[in-house]
């Protein structure tokens, strides 16, 4: 898709990927991601260290994290961020209530002047650790072009 800005002499195109994540959700583990679609064309470089990284090029994001879940007992709940360049950024996201505080879905958006490291990671947990069920955590990222 492709867009410009009204009175102005710019171009942008925007492109959306889709993912699959999956992991042991104990504190302070990343999640593996595996890529299911990318529209209208593939805009992630790669993913490296065993799949915990998502490498991007420059560009606009935005990036949501689902979590699909089972659990011995309603105490066991984690939370979850997104990492951008090593750093925490967004809003958390967690299954069920963690500290009492409801979050399905972890969101950042961020601008990456130059390549970068998209990842998520498990960033508490109360109880047992929770079962992700693989096939159904997704993670949505869009780009626009800078």
């Amino acid at each position: 898709m492709t867009y410009t800005s009204s009175g102005l002499d710019v171009n942008k195109s925007l492109y959306m990927t889709s993912l699959t994540w999956s992991g042991t959700a104990s504190t302070n583990t990343y999640m593996t991601f595996t890529i299911d679609d990318e529209l209208p064309s593939a805009f992630i470089s790669s993913l490296t260290s065993s799949n915990t990284e998502i490498n991007l090029p420059a560009g606009h994001y935005f990036a949501q994290a689902y979590a699909d879940y089972t659990r011995s007992s309603t105490s066991d709940n984690c939370q979850f961020s997104w990492y951008v360049d090593g750093s925490q950024n967004g809003h958390y996201g967690a299954v069920d209530f963690y500290n009492s505080k409801s979050s399905d879905v972890a969101e950042t958006s961020f601008t990456l002047t130059s390549a970068g490291i998209l990842r998520l990671r498990i960033t508490a947990q109360s109880g047992n650790n929770v079962t992700l069920n693989s096939s159904h955590c997704l993670a949505l990222i869009w780009r626009v072009t800078i």
